[in-house]
């Protein structure tokens, strides 16, 4: 996916309608997939992303440079869907414990359109995702299916790049045990 400079974020805060839109062009649709992970429920996500937007036009003047814009989006629409979520929450009166985790959705695309697997490489790959937690689903997801750096994996959710190394580490292991061996 093409990365838009820092100087298009720039042009934006300074203004430029023209900006915004080629930044809201390049990025929808990889925000909304990504959204689409965390929250699976379209209207939610395409709530979010609208205001998200909104609020960044809104608030373009009082908004700081940025080296990346994608990593920049992505944070940006976790808290915005972790807000919605959470003020769905309060609305039903569910209480839950207040480090949020997301439950990342795969389908069967992701994976045939990132490598074309056999369908015994598949149901194992399946089987191991399987495995995995929530966090580490979304971590395997930003950095295999975004090609995220670790770093940027760290801003996104709110973690160290350390635990992101580990995570990942983790993850990559339980699919490997679900993985048979050759014979």
């Amino acid at each position: 996916m093409p990365e838009l400079s820092a100087s298009v974020w720039d042009e934006f805060r300074a203004g430029s309608e023209r900006a915004f839109e080629r930044i809201f062009l390049t990025y929808y649709d990889p925000l909304y997939g990504y959204g689409m992970r965390l929250a699976n429920n379209q209207e939610l996500v395409k709530d979010c992303l609208q205001s998200l937007f909104h609020r960044l036009w809104q608030r373009r003047d009082k908004l700081g440079a940025v080296e990346e814009v994608r990593p920049y989006l992505f944070k940006a629409l976790r808290n915005e869907v972790a807000a919605e979520l959470q003020a769905q929450r309060r609305r039903t009166e569910l209480h839950q414990s207040s480090s949020l985790e997301f439950t990342v959705q795969f389908s069967v695309e992701d994976f045939l359109v990132a490598q074309q697997l056999t369908t015994e490489q598949h149901a194992h790959l399946l089987a191991g995702l399987s495995q995995l937690n929530n966090r580490q689903r979304e971590a395997v997801h930003l950095r295999f299916f975004n090609g995220f750096a670790y770093e940027r994996i760290a801003e996104i959710m709110e973690l160290q790049p350390q635990s992101v190394r580990n995570l990942l580490h983790q993850s990559i292991k339980r699919l490997r045990s679900a993985w048979p061996l050759p014979a």
